[in-house]
């Protein structure tokens, strides 16, 4: 069965479930196919070629590596991605035995930042949400808060654009937001995020162990994005303590620096490029740092109070349509 859905400004066809509510536009022609090849056996020998990117953590977790134009991307224990030339099409081999709802997981996420990256386009490793006609995105490493503030913000009537991987065009005069993923996916606190909804979003357990909410999503494509927050949580603070400071362009740009959405570069040339967008992106649009008291549970007045520091208002929330999207 083929999956269809639209995802960071590409429509994709798809033999594997990438659980988006983004349809494909009615005649819109398919830019990236995901096919499911044969299942083949773990190895956990570093593929041959010219290496591009190489993570290793406690135990390696991915490289990927270029021959004749070609990559091969390889997800130690999980599966192969083979991506051709013009990277409009991939082809997931698959570990044996490996469950596929992992494979969904890395094709929406890891995959499809690595081919946007290679085709020489802006991402970023954030979470964003629409308020009024604006975007704002939430960026950080793993494990910071970009989630958790996506979620608390549509809460309070923000729209998701995007979670974890946010995919930026630049025009003369703005920066855009291409829509993205329909669900935030959570390690921990869905039970105590769930609870701030008037409508309970769906929920469903992810092939990486997290729960995903399916919040209200955007409906507009090419959002332009406002402010950048970078979240630092702090669990010791007290509520009402949230702290909001604007950087300058140059502190911004070594900060942003330290979060890519793809870690372990070795391409010099993809190092450059993601270097010169990061800095065309701080000097286009305002980066904050929101020193945040932090839960479960999350102090009521946080959303609030990064809106005041942004010079935005909650008023502005209530103005958003509440479209939704059908499944495709």
């Amino acid at each position: 069965m083929k999956h269809s859905c639209r995802l960071y400004g590409l429509n994709i066809s798809s033999d594997l479930p990438l659980y988006q509510l983004r349809r494909v536009p009615a005649g819109g022609r398919i830019d990236v196919e995901v096919l499911l090849g044969s299942s083949i056996p773990r190895n956990d020998d570093r593929p041959s070629g010219r290496l591009v990117l190489h993570l290793e953590t406690s135990k390696q977790q991915y490289t990927v590596t270029e021959v004749d134009g070609a990559y091969l991307a390889r997800f130690y224990g999980s599966c192969d991605i083979r991506f051709e030339t013009a990277m409009s099409r991939m082809t997931v081999l698959p570990v044996q035995g490996v469950e596929f709802s992992l494979l969904s997981v890395l094709v929406a996420g890891t995959a499809l930042a690595l081919l946007l990256t290679m085709r020489g386009d802006v991402v970023l490793h954030a979470s964003a949400v629409q308020v009024d006609q604006g975007a704002v995105a939430f960026i950080g490493g793993s494990g910071m808060g970009k989630s958790t503030m996506a979620t608390l913000f549509c809460a309070r009537g923000a729209l998701l654009i995007t979670d974890d991987l946010l995919h930026l065009t630049s025009t003369e005069d703005r920066l855009t937001c291409a829509l993205g993923a329909t669900e935030v996916r959570l390690r921990k606190s869905a039970s105590e995020l769930m609870s701030r909804f008037g409508t309970t979003p769906g929920r469903r357990s992810t092939g990486d162990d997290r729960e995903a909410l399916a919040t209200m999503p955007a409906v507009d494509d090419d959002i332009a994005l406002e402010a950048i927050v970078v979240p630092i949580p702090d669990k010791a603070a007290a509520a009402g303590s949230t702290l909001v400071t604007r950087l300058s362009a140059s502190d911004a740009l070594l900060l942003l620096s330290r979060f890519p959405r793809l870690l372990g570069w070795s391409d010099t040339g993809a190092i450059r490029r993601q270097f010169d967008q990061l800095a065309d992106v701080v000097t286009r649009v305002p980066v904050h740092v929101a020193e945040l008291p932090w839960g479960p549970p999350f102090a009521d007045d946080v959303v609030g109070s990064v809106l005041e520091r942004l010079g935005m208002s909650l008023d502005r929330l209530s103005s958003l349509p509440k479209s939704t999207v059908a499944e495709s």
